[in-house]
């Protein structure tokens, strides 16, 4: 079951804790990994996240994991947007973009693990520039934004 709800949370960012309440898991992850946004140093508060890009973690995939970290510390934004991979029994390397309240972007990678007992973990966290960010930004759909 961990592993649908995980795949769930890929795909969507949203859980059904409740039947009177959803409950948005990916968010909720996120703000738990940074405590703190990297840009203001405050709460999360009229925050906003988005899901870019996700890669299969695996030995066999070993060029196609460093080509996408590769494409993410080099800022190639339509590069990365191209890594739509995911296989709910393989860990991930998740890119999301964080829109702090001030306007700046942030770029952050998650490893997913795909085991139910491993917490996700932050591996990376770019305060971007306000052009790099800007490009990315172009790049994300309005509907594709949701609140921290």
């Amino acid at each position: 079951m961990n592993r649908i709800k995980r795949w769930w949370n890929s795909v969507s960012g949203k859980l059904v804790a409740d039947t009177n309440q959803l409950d948005d898991v990916t968010g909720r992850e996120l703000c738990r990994m940074l405590q703190r946004c990297p840009v203001c140093g405050n709460g999360f508060e009229e925050h906003l996240y988005a899901h870019f890009a996700v890669t299969v973690m695996e030995e066999e995939r070993n060029g196609r994991v460093k080509e996408f970290l590769r494409a993410c510390e080099e800022h190639r934004w339509e590069s990365v947007q191209l890594f739509q991979e995911f296989d709910a029994r393989r860990d991930a390397l998740v890119a999301y973009a964080l829109r702090c309240r001030t306007g700046r972007l942030v770029a952050l990678l998650e490893r997913s693990p795909s085991e139910s007992y491993e917490e996700d973990r932050l591996i990376a966290c770019d305060v971007l520039d306000e052009p790099t960010g800007q490009r990315l930004s172009t790049l994300i759909s309005p509907g594709d934004w949701r609140r921290m």
